[in-house]
């Protein structure tokens, strides 16, 4: 199974590949920073924003669970993307939140 930051590596190429400025939060003392608890990348192009949760298929469920528990909490909304790294295929199944 690949690491956070393996799965981070192979997003950040994508969207770069694609012409979006991307930012995640930089790791603090072995842990790794969520935006909001919520969010590891933030991507940018021209007008647009996109909010990316990245995870391993076998956490996509839990993922969503968070997401949804915290906009339901917080009373907001984003349109967050789940990234799920697919090991088998090489490549990310992205569900919107």
């Amino acid at each position: 199974m690949a690491k956070e930051s393996e799965i981070r590596k192979k997003a950040v190429q994508l969207l770069e590949k694609k012409k979006w400025l991307v930012w995640w939060p930089s790791k603090a003392i072995f842990k790794q920073n969520d935006i909001f608890g919520i969010i590891d990348l933030l991507a940018l192009k021209k007008k647009k924003m996109r909010y990316i949760q990245l995870t391993t298929l076998p956490n996509v469920a839990r993922q969503r669970k968070k997401i949804l528990d915290f906009f339901k909490k917080r009373g907001v909304r984003l349109p967050v993307e789940i990234w799920a790294w697919l090991n088998k295929k090489k490549k990310f199944k992205i569900e919107m939140v």
